[in-house]
């Protein structure tokens, strides 16, 4: 697997959000283009709800993880994805 590769499926919360941060550190340094981004971390939050969501929020360990800006570039992936931008 390649650096910038990204899996679908994680077994707990400290994976997933370690996962999400280093794909989107990957696109910080263009390695990942937008597009991609933007379908690969829709696909794994989808894949992963019950791991990256408590009730309706963000579950705070991803949160941890994630840090300020990449929270704000996933926030952006997520709403632009379910305003009906899904395939």
């Amino acid at each position: 697997m390649q650096k910038n590769d990204i899996r679908l499926y994680y077994k707990n919360q400290l994976e997933l959000g370690y996962a999400l941060r280093d794909y989107i550190d990957a696109y910080f340094q263009n390695k990942v283009q937008d597009a991609e981004l933007e379908e690969k971390i829709f696909s794994v939050i989808e894949a992963n709800k019950s791991k990256f969501y408590k009730g309706d929020e963000i579950a705070q360990k991803p949160k941890q993880i994630l840090g300020k800006a990449r929270l704000d570039i996933l926030n952006s992936i997520i709403s632009k994805n379910s305003k009906g931008g899904e395939k």
